[in-house]
Formats: C-alpha cells, structure tokens, sequence
C-alpha cells in the first residue's frame, strides 16, 4: 500500500490528530481563505524580482535577467577557449558584493582557485507546480516532497576535450566550479523547475558563460532514482530549512570520505544529486534545502575525495593539481545560522575587536565567549533563544522551536555540560517550582493537600501553598511541610532548565557596551539584549537605515572591569526601582532606594571617582555615579509619594555636587522652595532656596521662571509681608505677553472628567473626508483639531499639529550636515545612533560654533529660493533615514515643508535654530502646537491651544515670549464649550 501523501491546503487553522498529521477543518479553512487571500506578486525564483503571481513562468521563459539577454555570451575561437570568459593571465579580478555599510569584517565567499578568481554568480531552480501549496511550510517540511531541484555537474566530453587541445589544463584552472572542465561543458541542474521546462526536452539558461540545463521533472526523477540505485555512499541527511556554503578544509565540520565512489570514477561522470539545488559562489543568506544523497565520481585518476556536510549557507568548490595531474574536489558546508544567531555572533565580535572593550573581561569571561564560539550551532541557537527570554525556570517539554530541532533534549543536554544551563536539579525555590505549573497541575497538587476549590485562581493556589509550605511538618522529624511541596511540584513539573546567570552576565556586559548609548532599555523587561538584535535586523534587511558618521572613540568610559560591573549594577539598580515606581509599590521603592544609596555611599567612600568626573558631560552619563544620582533623584519622589518630607535632605544633598545630572538642578531647586514654603512652612529657607536657584547658571528656562514666580506670589501674599526685603532684590526673569482669542465648540460629555477634553464638529467643518453625503455628518475631535478647523475658515488653507516636532524637523533639515560632522571625538561610538551624544548637552554649540555661527548667517541673509534649496538638498539626502531630530512624516510632503520655510523666512528660522543649538536639551519642549499658514498671501500664525481649565506652563509662556521677539505672530487659542462664560473672539 502507498504511502499517504501529506495534505495540503490554503487554511493555517489546524488542529491535531489522533496521527500527528496538521487536520484542516471545513470552515477555518474557507475563513482562512477569504481573510488571506494569496499575494498579487511574487518573487521571481532565479532573479528575485517582484512579479504578478499568474505571470512567472512567462517571467521566467521571456523576461528573467538571469535567463535572456541579461547575461554574457561567450564564442568559443578558433583554439577552443572562450574569448570573452578567460581573462588574460596576472589580470586580477574582483566581484562588487553588497556588504553591510558598517561591518566589512565578514569577507564574502569565493572560490578558492590556483589564479584566485573571484566568482559571484548565482544559480537557484525551484520545483513550482502548484505554488501555493509547494511554498507552504507544510509541504516543504513533509518527508514526502521530492520537488525541489538537484544540482548534476556534467563531466568534460571527449569531443570537447579534443578541441580544446593543450589549452584544456588552463581552462582547468580558470573554472573550477566545474571540476576542471571547460565552460563550454556547461552545468546541468536538474530537477526542480517544472514549469520552465515542460515539455520533455530539457530547456537551457545561460548565466555568464555557464549553460544550465533545466530537465523536465519526470526525466529528473528517472534520474536520481537511477543515480539512488548506484550510489552506494552513505546519505546525509540535513533539514530542510538549511543553507550550503562551501568553505576551506581549514574550517571545521564532519568529514565523510566517499572512497567507495572513487573506484567507479573511470566509467562514471561527475555527478552531485541532491535534493536541493543550489549553486552558490560568492553568495550569502540563500536558503537551501536538505542533501539528499551525494555521489562523485572523476575521469581522472583521483587520490581522495573529501565531503563536509553541515548545516550550510552557500556551496564553493576547490579544485587543485597534483604532480600527477591529480584532482581534488572539496565540497564543505558551513552551518547556516539564522538571523539572532548571526547577529549575537557579529555583536560578540565586534566588541572583542575594540581593545579598550576587551580588557574589561577577564580570562574567564573570555573563556565563557570562547566555550561559546566552540558549541554546536544547534546550541548556540537554543542559548541565544534562552538568552533573550526572562531569567525564568523553563519546563524542558514546552520548548518549541522547530528551526533548531525536532528534539530539544540533546541541545540542552550539550548546554548543560558545558555550563550554559542550570537542570531542575539545582531548582530550590517554591515559588519558582510553582510559578512553573499551569493551573489545572496547580489545582491537582493543592487538592492533595486540602487547599482551595473548583473556583480557586491560579495566585490564590501559589499564595496557599506558599503559606503551608512555612508550617513544619508533624509527621517528619526536621523536616517541613515545603520540602514536601516542593518535592511533589518538581515531579509535576518535570525537566526544567533556566540559563545560567554567570555566562548570561558576560553576555549582558558584550551587549551593554556594544550598545552603551541605548542605556540597556530592553533589559528593563528582561529581553537579554533583544532589542539591539532587532535592531541589528531591520538595519541588515534594509527597513532602518542610520544616518552616515564616523565614529571616533578617544575616551575611555570605563577604566577597568570593576567598574564596568558597577555601572551595571546600577543600571540594574536603577530598572527595579522604577519599575516599583511605575506599579505603585512605593514600599519595595523605597527599600531598592536605600540600597542604592548605601551601595553609591560606599563606593564614594572607597573607589576613586576622579575618572568620571574628568569625563567629557556627555560621556559621564555612561558612569556608576550618574545612575546613582538618577537613583536619588527618584528617591525624593518616593519620599514624597510616603509623605516623609526627610526628601528636603536628600534634595539639599543633591544640590550640594554639580558632577552628576546636572540638568535637574533646576528641578531640584524648584521642588525644594515648594517644600520648604508650602509643606513644612519654612518661608525663609524657601527664600535663600529661591535665591540661590536663580543664581545657578545650570538652571535654564522653565525652572528659572517658575522660581521667580513663586518668589512673586510670595512677595505679594498677606502672610509673607515679613519677607518683603528678603525678596526684592531678586534676579528677575520676564516674559512678553501674547495675543489671546477664544473660540467655541460643543463639549463630548464623557465619563470621568478626567483626560483630555472631547469637542464635536461636523466633518465639513474638518478635513475634506471624500464623502459629500456624510458632509453634514458630527464627528469627535481634539481641541487641536477644532482650532485647525476654525483658522481653515480664516484663510490658513495649510496647517499641522506637531507641537516641538514641526520645529526640530525643521531644525535637523537646516542643520543636517553640521550634527553628523566629522571631528569631534567620541559623541558617535556605535552605528545604531539616532544623534550625537552631546546633542542635548552644551557641549553641542562648544564643538560646532563656528560652523552653526556661518548656518545662521546664511539663514539669515537667505532667500526664498536659497531655504527651499538647502531643504530640498537634505531632504533628498536622508529621507527615510532615522534620525532622533527628524520625523518625516510631520510633513506630508516636500513641497509642504518648502512652503512653510517660504512662509516663515529667514531670519525667523536663523533665530529659531540659533537658540535651539544652543540649548537643544531644555528648549525641546514648550513650542506651540500649531503652525498654519496661507499659500496664497504667504501669512503664518504659531498658535498655542488651550482647552477648558487648561492653562499655559512656565516653558510654553518663555517660548512664546522669544517667538513673538524673533518676529513671528503668535496667539494662544482658548478653546471653550458653547455654554460657558466668557467672551468669545
């Protein structure tokens, strides 16, 4: 009886059988067609290009670059050699790969010939048939699937041996894809595209030079089950989602010596049968598919043939001569790795690379990178898939990742050996034992020991199991009843592994300092460095590109590993404590609080600190003692938050050192008056506070102001009159008011009165939403979006809501090439940067003042023509490209942002861009919402919008002030409901 064929369908909703088989019900599978259709285009299988779905075989019988005209033709001449394929000898020769714009440490596959020839083509046949359902994941895994090509390397013919004469053994070595035959011999990759050559005559392509000959699939398959039959080397076997990528015999691998295959060379052609075709030089991340069996045989007398089958990414041959005209062919496999894997490996070495990073690991660091390097592929992708998860318990039978193995057991047992992975052996803790069991295990385990019920939630059954767990057991001597417990969980929970926390340490290190600037923002959530591999991803996949820089590292952050560890250890620090913070638990806050603060105490007390403190500002953010700083600073919030007002001292204690976090002493200042006027009733001291904030150079902006506005409501206040000399002779700080108008709208009831306010429109009103019956229609806005409607109607036909975002994208065009300058040390140190380090310091202006000075210049003598042409240039440029200043969807075009520069001129935008240089880190924030403006009249407006009980902050008002000085005209529009008082305008 035949073996059933596996099924196939369109539906990706499956359940499981009582065989193991996918079951594809009746209606998930017409819902899963109806909701995912099949794409329009598909990739083209030899060339790659994007083509309608019903038109690849036409595509690939017409069109196909790598098919028709888009390849070289070669002419034998008169001696038998190719005129146009053989280069002169001594002429070096060299393939213009793609490689990544950062890392060009990874040198492309070649193949390894006596004349060093460098070849880069590629040669890939798919079976189609029925395309839907041969690029189903299903049915290229089912061990039934026999469509995917083979790849058959055709020997040197005795007619073409004659004609070639004595040129035959140059021709030898200027091809040595085909084992020393002539490229007139051509390769013959048989099986696989049916649909290209459907008749039964096998049908050819020409790619550079070399003929590949595509046979109809029954043909194939009379083939290989010929060639099965004679074959009497042993198979290897890999999975079908691997790569083959040829290598020296330097690298490492499984040698299989095919000695059986040699005997027959005299009578038998040169054969290579696999399952997969593939035929790769120069070439990379191109998927195979599994070998089938491997059969070599030479005309030539050969001394050995050596086979390296792995996991593999791409197939190189080396051929070379022996003194007795001997050949020897060298097919090797690497192992092919996918996507996390590469890139933790590129991470590893690139940090290694550096030698300030490396010196800070120690020998067993770098013995636990090595022992790494040395673990099979398989286990470098479980560890990498581990690392990335929560430092949590893993029960062994839940681990399900296809892509490494069928069956997990032997990777994790090579992971345990070699110290990657603590086994449940080492498991001691029962909340940890608990966490691990699913509910209804919960349940069977607490019914065991009288505890809770049918309707029992899983925490309440880890809660009541912990509390019996502290009892001691009457019945066992010395023992407790949580020995039992946990005794019995284990059993429940089986094989268990959790990654090893020292190995996992030095990887966390390699990817704190490969990513420093980052700050380890996705070890917040535990992800082990996630989010610089993703990021590694979409940069390689071409979806992120960077901006261009040099980097240029001069300073070293760390001096030694100690304090490497430290700064982890705070950073660390740092993570649990806002992370308490942000879920209310103000208790465990403020204990992770004190901690820090007696761990930072003594390394003040003990370490040297002088390093950091030379550090330039912009670098000394990467330190142990700016993360503590930041520790203390969210201290004085968990104090306040627990109504212990000892945060007065902590604040003071801060304000007493201007090394760490030096752009909160404003806010220091600040918080300190109000404690020290309005909770502890301390005028006089929240005076001197109030004095000395105001004559602190690093307390900028919205902070000064708002100091010297307290000190006003104090000077006026009835209860302060015995101050009064105590506040006069103030540094004043003022601010030039601006026009207000109000405007009003029907206010959405919503539930809570809390949020931002809700107003209703009707849609002519708004933008033009495509639909003229729905003209009248009501629709819910913002407060925003209401004011854009009303100065619509006054004649502003173009406006945005931006906020700070219109005018930093504004700013970053401008200014383009002055951020990403070369020259100034250490502000890039990695390729993953959005901005330069010092930008939100004031270093930024110090390092780039005379070319900012020249910008501004020209901005303001510029012309219409002269800002649309220096936008227009950068826009060109860089569009697309990430940049922390930019947001290149604020404008919906570059006709749009040209017009608005038209609009607001240059003078403006020199004024603008000066004082954001200067200052960019405090005067980010406070700019107006709006920015509408007229094409017609080229008239703008910087509107500020206000809803009910809304009122302008101290940063907003300081804004507005230097917009209205810089010449431009601003308004704050009050936006009210229609049954309110007031006056409207």
């Amino acid at each position: 009886m035949s073996e059933e064929k596996p099924r196939r369908g369109l539906s990706l909703t499956r359940r499981r059988g009582n065989r193991g088989g996918p079951v594809v019900t009746g209606r998930g599978a017409i819902a899963s067609l109806l909701l995912n259709p099949p794409p329009a285009r598909l990739a083209c299988p030899l060339c790659g290009e994007m083509v309608p779905r019903f038109s690849v075989n036409q595509h690939m019988d017409n069109e196909c670059v790598l098919q028709g005209s888009g390849t070289s033709t070669e002419t034998a001449g008169e001696d038998g050699c190719m005129d146009s394929a053989a280069p002169p000898e001594g002429e070096s020769h060299s393939t213009d790969l793609s490689t990544s714009p950062y890392f060009t440490n990874h040198a492309p596959l070649t193949a390894d010939t006596g004349d060093s020839r460098v070849q880069g083509k590629v040669v890939r046949t798919i079976g189609l048939g029925s395309l839907a359902s041969r690029l189903s994941r299903r049915y290229l895994n089912s061990p039934g699937n026999t469509s995917m090509a083979s790849l058959e390397v055709k020997p040197q013919s005795n007619e073409s041996s004659q004609v070639g004469g004595s040129t035959g053994e140059s021709n030898a070595k200027q091809w040595p894809l085909t084992g020393g035959t002539k490229p007139g011999d051509g390769i013959t990759a048989s099986g696989g595209v049916s649909d290209i050559g459907r008749g039964d005559e096998s049908s050819q392509l020409d790619l550079a030079g070399k003929k590949v000959t595509v046979e109809p699939l029954q043909l194939r398959k009379r083939k290989t089950e010929r060639l099965s039959n004679q074959d009497s080397s042993p198979a290897t076997d890999i999975d079908a989602s691997k790569r083959v990528r040829c290598e020296e015999e330097s690298r490492k691998g499984v040698n299989v010596t095919l000695s059986s295959v040699i005997s027959q060379a005299a009578s038998q052609a040169n054969t290579i049968n696999k399952e997969t075709v593939l035929l790769v030089e120069g070439a990379d991340n191109i998927r195979a598919g599994t070998w089938g069996s491997i059969s070599v045989n030479s005309t030539e007398e050969a001394a050995s043939v050596h086979y390296r089958v792995t996991e593999s990414v791409g197939v190189r041959t080396k051929t070379t001569k022996t003194g007795s005209n001997l050949c020897e062919k060298v097919v090797t496999a690497l192992p092919r790795r996918p996507y996390y894997l590469s890139n933790f490996l590129m991470v590893l070495e690139t940090v290694m690379e550096n030698e300030d990073d490396r010196l800070l690991f120690n020998q067993e660091d770098l013995a636990v990178v090595h022992a790494f390097q040395q673990l099979s592929v398989e286990g470098q992708m479980l560890y990498v898939r581990l690392f990335q998860r929560k430092l949590h318990w893993l029960r062994v039978n839940k681990l399900d990742y296809a892509e490494i193995a069928s069956d997990l057991s032997p990777v994790v047992q090579e992971l345990t050996t070699t110290g990657f992975l603590q086994r449940e052996s080492e498991l001691m803790e029962l909340e940890e034992v608990l966490d691990l069991l699913p509910a209804p295990e919960l349940k069977s385990l607490a019914k065991t020991f009288h505890l809770g019920g049918l309707s029992a939630q899983k925490q309440q059954l880890v809660e009541g199991l912990l509390r019996l767990g502290r009892q001691r057991s009457l019945f066992a001597k010395g023992a407790s009843t949580g020995t039992v417990i946990l005794k019995r969980a284990k059993n429940l929970a089986g094989q268990c592994v959790r990654v090893h926390k020292g190995p996992r340490a030095v990887f966390s290190r390699l990817l704190l300092l490969f990513s420093l600037t980052d700050s380890l923002d996705d070890e917040e959530v535990g992800s082990g460095g996630q989010s610089q591999l993703y990021t590694i991803l979409l940069v390689n996949s071409g979806q992120l590109v960077f901006p261009s820089y040099t980097i240029q590292r001069k300073a070293k952050v760390f001096q030694d590993r100690d304090e490497l560890i430290r700064y982890e250890a705070a950073m660390h620090a740092l993570q649990e404590v806002v992370a308490a913070m942000q879920t209310g638990n103000w208790q465990e806050a403020l204990s992770l609080y004190t901690t820090a603060k007696e761990a930072w105490q003594e390394q003040r007390a003990t370490c040297n600190l002088r390093h950091q403190e030379a550090l330039p500002l912009f670098l000394r953010c990467f330190t142990g003692g700016w993360t503590y700083t930041r520790i203390l600073s969210r201290g004085v919030e968990i104090l306040q938050r627990l109504r212990r007002y000892e945060a007065i001292e902590q604040l003071k204690s801060l304000l007493t050192q201007s090394v760490y976090c030096v752009d909160s002493r404003g806010r220091w200042w600040d918080r300190l008056a109000l404690n020290l006027q309005q909770h502890l009733k301390r005028t006089e001291q929240a005076i001197n506070a109030i004095r000395d904030g105001l004559s602190d150079p690093l307390v900028r902006t919205g902070h000064r102001l708002s100091l010297y506005q307290r000190a006003v409501r104090m000077r006026e206040s009835p209860s302060c009159k015995m101050f009064r000399l105590l506040l006069r002779n103030l540094p004043a700080v003022l601010v030039q008011d601006v026009p207000h108008v109000t405007i009003r709208g029907q206010l959405f009831p919503h539930v809570g009165g809390t949020g931002k306010s809700v107003f209703l429109m009707t849609a002519e009103e708004g933008v033009d939403t495509g639909n003229r019956e729905n003209g009248h229609a009501t629709v819910m806005c913002s407060v925003e979006e209401l004011a854009l409607a009303h100065y619509r109607r006054l004649g502003f036909d173009q406006g945005i809501h931006g906020e700070g975002s219109t005018f930093s994208t504004l700013f970053g065009l401008l200014l383009w090439d002055i951020v990403f300058m070369e020259g100034i040390p250490d502000v890039f140190r990695n390729p993953y940067q959005t901005c330069p380090l010092d930008l939100h310091t004031d270093c930024f202006y110090e390092n780039r003042k005379g070319m900012l000075e020249l910008r501004v210049q020209l901005l303001q003598e510029a012309t219409e023509e002269t800002l649309c042409s220096l936008l227009a240039e950068a826009w060109h440029s860089h569009e697309g490209r990430v940049c922390a200043l930019v947001s290149w969807e604020r404008f919906s075009s570059l006709e749009q942002a040209q017009s608005l520069v038209s609009c607001l001129g240059g003078p403006f935008l020199a004024g603008l861009v000066q004082r954001m240089a200067k200052d960019y880190r405090h005067c980010r924030g406070g700019l107006p919402d709006l920015v509408v403006w007229s094409t017609q009249s080229c008239k703008y407006k910087l509107v500020e919008v206000k809803g009910p009980n809304d009122r302008l902050s101290q940063k907003q008002q300081i804004w507005l002030g230097e917009l209205h000085k810089l010449g431009a005209d601003v308004e704050v529009c009050h936006v009210t409901d229609i049954g309110a008082r007031g006056k409207c305008d």
